[in-house]
């Protein structure tokens, strides 16, 4: 099982990571790429981690998760030519995602979940509209309201908070940021590498906190079912 791992899962999240980082040096260095090579770079490293979820655990879990890093990829290759597009793309992506966390949230919070939950909830709408303000984008109520709603669904969820609600902290940390950047994720901005960085490891710290919490359950599982 081990060798097959290998074969089947790890290389799409070392993929991914290698091209995140080249995506994050070409926004550092600013240097100039064509059009469809940008997207690409900009998108790929989404699609990868859709792939290793889908692949490292199967289940509707997964697939709801690959969904969203998927559309996520879409989204973030399309920023740059088509933002309104990008805008609604995005959006499905991060509503699959609070489907998922919203089938695994917990029965009886403790009092830092739900004072988390509700801080994300309420102040991640807020720092949505302070950044429209500030760089004068046009960015609906609802952006802030479902990223927050995301977030704060990660960290009220069943999953390790350690890892899957610190993975949606920095989602949404990415995503306020990427507001204040203009036409979204232009490299002629300093703040993008950040705001794209960010973005990216939250996505990948939930990737990783999801699939491998699943497994562990299916193993608990099935250790029980034998012991029965």
């Amino acid at each position: 099982m081990p060798r097959r791992a290998l074969i089947e899962r790890r290389p799409w999240l070392l993929c991914s990571l290698a091209l995140a980082f080249l995506y994050g040096w070409v926004l550092l260095t600013r240097t100039p790429l064509a059009g469809l090579y940008l997207m690409a770079l900009s998108g790929a490293p989404f699609g990868l981690l859709a792939a290793y979820a889908l692949l490292r655990h199967k289940g509707s879990d997964t697939q709801g998760l690959g969904l969203m890093l998927g559309l996520e990829g879409v989204a973030t290759g399309l920023s740059s030519v088509f933002p309104d597009a990008t805008m609604m793309v995005m959006l499905f992506g991060w509503a699959a995602g609070l489907t998922l966390f919203l089938r695994h949230r917990a029965a009886t919070p403790d009092l830092n979940r739900r004072i988390g939950a509700a801080a994300l909830l309420l102040g991640t709408p807020a720092m949505c509209y302070v950044a429209a303000s500030q760089s004068d984008a046009s960015v609906p109520l609802f952006y802030g309201l479902l990223l927050g709603a995301l977030a704060a669904s990660a960290w009220m969820s069943t999953f390790a908070q350690g890892r899957v609600g610190i993975g949606g902290v920095l989602v949404v940390f990415g995503g306020v940021l990427q507001i204040t950047v203009p036409d979204y994720l232009s490299a002629q901005n300093g703040q993008a590498p950040i705001a794209w960085l960010a973005f990216y490891f939250g996505n990948l710290v939930l990737a990783t906190g999801v699939t491998g919490e699943l497994r562990l359950r299916h193993a608990r599982a099935l250790t029980d079912w034998d012991n029965f």
